[in-house]
């Protein structure tokens, strides 16, 4: 294995513990094992964890806007489209998460209250979605 990848230093085994609640009720509980592999040298549980939660934020991100915001499947790769895109997939995203953790639930909120989505929007003065 050494010679495949050599700047492997750290193989670490971690057990998630999830539960899934719906309306405050835990429906479901569930444990996953993964296995991390990093070219840290000797490190302690505690920057594992924390190498593995910093992963987790960026992967989050993306996932909300992929599958949120569906931005994966874009076509258009020429000139300043791309960046364009990613500019307002990440301040469509911002908005979201100013309305609700979820960016489901935020959509879900944002379309039963389109007069209040539109205000929140366009009054600088409006600083929460209440």
């Amino acid at each position: 294995m050494r010679t495949n990848w050599p700047t492997v230093s750290t193989i670490a085994r971690i057990t998630r513990h999830r539960e899934h609640v719906r309306q405050g009720q835990s429906v479901k509980s569930e444990a996953e094992t993964i296995y991390l592999i990093s070219s840290l040298k000797d490190p302690d549980p505690q920057q594992v964890l924390q190498f593995n939660r910093d992963h987790w934020k960026i992967e989050i991100m993306h996932r909300d806007k992929d599958v949120m915001l569906g931005e994966d499947s874009y076509t258009n790769r020429s000139g300043n489209a791309p960046r364009n895109i990613f500019t307002l997939t990440s301040a469509a995203r911002t908005f979201l998460k100013r309305i609700a953790q979820s960016p489901t639930r935020a959509i879900e909120i944002a379309q039963e209250n389109r007069q209040k989505t539109i205000r929140f929007l366009s009054d600088q003065n409006v600083t929460a979605f209440l």
